[in-house]
């Protein structure tokens, strides 16, 4: 790989984030932000397991859990990544209540734009200490840099969709899959910049345990939160999905993007997270899509 090209992935993984979320967008209408008053138990369940939760579970197995540093924070990185486009197909594949998993992809993005920042800085703060001082990110900068990457080609998914309704309707399932082609192709770049600055393998290796207990604690207790308020099983099979799944490719183009983080090291984490989740999903998948059929059955 040529010096040229590797000065280019960061720029590279922002141009497939922007693509994913457009995407996403184009699956989005205005009824999909307003949901929340028809289902607000399962709504609000969801997005306090996604932006409160999460990050609650990811920051425990920091401190818990002896790993380097950097790793830690990629940890906090793929944690405060909302889900993705990848989970509402997850969801759709194990009959869920997929529209609730729209809703909660709809809104989470939004919000997270201010969250992520203030837990991102928290984190250096008290993952890296001194070090962190020169990587700071100022609050109202990240805002605009996150909200470029994620918000804004959302609402421009969603204005073609309000145009040209039929077209966005037909393009939905190539927008599902063409995101798992996304992910794949982020998580070559990745290894390609690591491979860089040392062994991809090693990051590889020191991130995983870390991911695979983020992975399962988030889906348990996005599945346990939501049977405890007594919601249904297609429900509360969604809300986990929403939890475990993490948005892996902003994760990494939060890491690696010169104007935020600038840490190829650190993308390490949700780039195998990534993976994980993909991996744990196929089980996910088959259990509760039983489960939820023999609900209806009954």
């Amino acid at each position: 790989m040529t010096d040229i090209l590797s000065s280019y992935i960061p720029y590279i993984l922002q141009v497939l984030l922007f693509l994913v979320m457009f995407g996403m967008g184009m699956t989005l209408t205005v009824p999909d932000f307003t949901r929340v008053g028809i289902a607000p138990k399962a709504v609000i369940t969801g997005l306090v397991n996604q932006i409160i939760l999460v990050p609650l579970i990811a920051y425990g197995i920091v401190i818990l859990v002896p790993m380097e540093p950097i790793m830690a924070m990629g940890l906090m990185v793929c944690a405060c990544s909302p889900g993705g486009a990848v989970s509402n197909l997850f969801s759709y594949l194990s009959k869920g209540d997929t529209a609730l998993s729209i809703t909660l992809t709809a809104i989470s993005s939004i919000v997270t734009i201010f969250t992520i920042p203030l837990i991102i800085n928290f984190s250096l703060d008290t993952i890296l200490g001194e070090a962190s001082k020169s990587i700071q990110l100022p609050l109202g900068r990240t805002i605009f840099n996150i909200f470029k990457l994620t918000a804004l080609p959302v609402f421009l998914g969603m204005f073609l969709n309000y145009k040209f309704p039929k077209s966005a309707e037909k393009g939905k399932p190539v927008i599902k899959w063409g995101s798992i082609t996304v992910i794949i192709l982020a998580l070559i770049f990745m290894v390609l910049k690591l491979e860089e600055i040392g062994d991809s393998w090693s990051f590889l290796k020191a991130a995983f345990f870390s991911v695979v207990l983020l992975n399962f604690f988030t889906l348990a207790i996005g599945f346990i939160s939501a049977k405890s308020i007594k919601l249904s099983t297609k429900q509360a099979a969604t809300i986990s999905i929403e939890s475990g799944m993490q948005n892996n490719v902003l994760g990494m183009t939060l890491a690696m993007s010169p104007s935020l983080l600038n840490s190829p090291e650190m993308a390490a984490t949700p780039g195998v997270y990534g993976v994980v989740m993909s991996v744990l999903a196929i089980g996910v998948i088959f259990i509760y899509k039983r489960m939820i059929l023999r609900e209806e059955k009954v």
